[in-house]
């Protein structure tokens, strides 16, 4: 059950947070994004009520201290964060350690996650440019 410091996002927020998050942790795993990965999460982050400024937001400090240090891990995650862990630790906050490590090492494993991000951010504006207006 994640725990209850949600103040910061309201009831509809989290249900509108819970797919970008669950996306967005697929840049930290241990995997190659190919083609069809790229669409797949576009495509989600496309019908999400979230501008690119925002979702750069959301992956910088909502999911990349969640999630980066599995990019540097040995035997890193590869199949997909669990929801209730990923939501749980991302609310609960980065902890001291944590910030000291993603504004030092962590930086690396954000390296590795922007070349994806990039060619996602790229794809999600495209789609939206097309996208006819509701």
């Amino acid at each position: 059950m994640p725990p209850k410091t949600t103040a910061r996002f309201s009831d509809a927020d989290l249900e509108s947070r819970r797919p970008v998050w669950s996306v967005l942790s697929e840049l930290f795993l241990d995997t190659w994004l190919d083609a069809a990965d790229v669409s797949r999460i576009a495509r989600t982050l496309v019908s999400s009520p979230y501008s690119l400024e925002e979702l750069d937001e959301i992956l910088r400090s909502e999911v990349y201290p969640a999630c980066g240090s599995n990019a540097l891990s040995i035997a890193g995650e590869w199949a997909g964060f669990d929801p209730e862990w990923l939501e749980s630790r991302i609310l609960r906050g980065p902890s001291r350690a944590r910030r000291v490590w993603a504004r030092t090492i962590g930086r690396v494993a954000f390296v590795f996650a922007d070349d994806s991000w990039k060619r996602i951010r790229q794809r999600v504006k495209a789609d939206r440019l097309l996208r006819p207006d509701p």
